[in-house]
């Protein structure tokens, strides 16, 4: 028989024996971690984040405040005593004079609807808010967990080239022993195996620090889980033409929190303008006279007169305002619009990009090494052909990875800006 055939056949079986180890180890570390859903990490995120609480609170607050605005003002009871402890006929209480009034103040200009309808609007636009800090917390949340799915594939391609780079060292080892390859190409071998295991390393690391940022999202300090059980690369659904993209955006929440915030800046106007006309006060009451134990009636009215201020400066302050905000509403959508064409030019470039790299770029780099791989285990390519084409290949994938994960993130920030990401709850 031909020895070099003898010489094949446990090699083959030892490199067969690695890459199933390294299968087990690494298919036993990932069964044992604890995993999360993408839809539990979002579910988290709208039921547990501290920021939504605390939204919750200030909308409470501003609803409370509404009722206040809408009550009317509180009527006043007031006592006065004159000519009392006085000198000569005044002296004591035997000329005094005790005065019992009640008073309310008229709200004129209809103060009271107009701050009611502001403080109501007020109140909306804390609830529409509401919505935009959960809307850019689930964007947050689907970001993080994108990145924790891009770090568990990237572990992943980092133990298939130790697996790789395992096999390539020990098909040295065997040919060194062989006398077709020298300890230099051994020890390269070894090297490189020694760098893989470093790479594989510093991947689980960049994978636990991107697992405690998701976590932190929903204000979980120490991680409770340790992987993220998703879909990386799936293809994307088709997306919406782009003038209904365009139309999506205007109902996306942080739209119509830029239109409430207006309705109230506007509102404001209306209660300024109000101010400008003067309550009127009306009071009436009972006087009774102590040196002749009498009675009588008093009754009054009052009103302020409008002499320094008619609040005119108040209202073109809150004209002012308002419309600063409008024209800040309309910067706003502009960008958005300029924003959303950007982001789906882009996505066109990098779906190509991913599409070549799949169909192309990758099964080339493959068929490479394959080949290669089977010539270094007959002797007939060196350990540097090997080495070159397992780093292409590494290469290649790596690409592929942080294409596709570009695509998704510009997928998920132009589903936030057109308002068609699915609701978690």
């Amino acid at each position: 028989m031909n020895p070099h055939t003898l010489l094949r056949a446990p090699l083959c079986l030892c490199v067969i024996f690695l890459s199933a180890l390294t299968s087990l180890a690494a298919g036993a570390e990932l069964g044992a971690m604890r995993t999360l859903t993408v839809a539990e990490c979002l579910r988290r995120v709208a039921e547990q984040s501290p920021e939504l609480k605390s939204g919750m609170y200030k909308t409470e607050a501003l609803e409370r405040r509404a009722k206040q605005a809408a009550r009317p003002v509180n009527p006043r009871l007031e006592t006065e005593i004159e000519n009392a402890a006085g000198s000569g006929a005044n002296e004591g209480l035997t000329a005094a004079e005790t005065t019992v009034s009640f008073s309310q103040e008229i709200e004129l200009g209809r103060k009271r609807r107009y701050r009611t309808a502001l403080a109501d609007l007020e109140t909306a636009a804390s609830r529409v808010e509401q919505r935009v800090r959960l809307s850019a917390l689930l964007y947050d949340a689907r970001c993080a967990v994108l990145t924790v799915l891009a770090a568990q594939e990237k572990t992943r391609l980092a133990v298939d080239a130790l697996a790789l780079a395992r096999e390539t060292e020990s098909v040295a080892e065997v040919l060194e022993q062989a006398g077709k390859a020298t300890a230099l190409e051994t020890e390269r071998a070894r090297a490189e195996t020694s760098k893989a295991e470093m790479t594989l390393e510093d991947r689980k690391a960049e994978q636990r620090d991107a697992v405690r940022d998701l976590a932190q999202c929903w204000g979980e300090t120490e991680p409770s889980f340790d992987a993220v059980d998703g879909p990386f690369d799936e293809e994307p659904s088709p997306r919406l033409p782009l003038d209904e993209l365009l139309v999506r955006a205007a109902s996306g929440p942080e739209w119509l929190s830029a239109e409430a915030q207006l309705r109230a800046f506007e509102a404001r106007v209306d209660v300024e303008r109000a101010a400008r006309v003067p309550n009127l006060t009306l009071s009436a009451g009972v006087r009774r006279f102590e040196e002749g134990d009498d009675f009588g009636f008093v009754a009054g009215a009052g009103i302020d007169l409008p002499i320094y201020t008619r609040n005119g400066d108040g209202v073109r302050a809150a004209e002012a305002d308002a419309e600063a905000v409008r024209l800040e509403t309309v910067a706003v959508r502009l960008k958005r619009e300029g924003r959303i064409r950007q982001l789906a030019a882009r996505m066109d470039t990098l779906a190509a990009k991913k599409t070549r790299l799949k169909a192309t770029v990758i099964p080339i780099a493959e068929h490479a090494l394959s080949l290669v791989r089977e010539a270094h285990k007959q002797g007939k390519a060196g350990y540097l052909d090997v080495l070159e084409a397992r780093r292409t290949l590494v290469a290649e994938r790596l690409q592929n990875i942080e294409t596709a994960t570009d695509y998704r993130r510009l997928d998920i920030e132009l589903g936030r800006l057109t308002n068609t990401l699915s609701d978690p709850l």
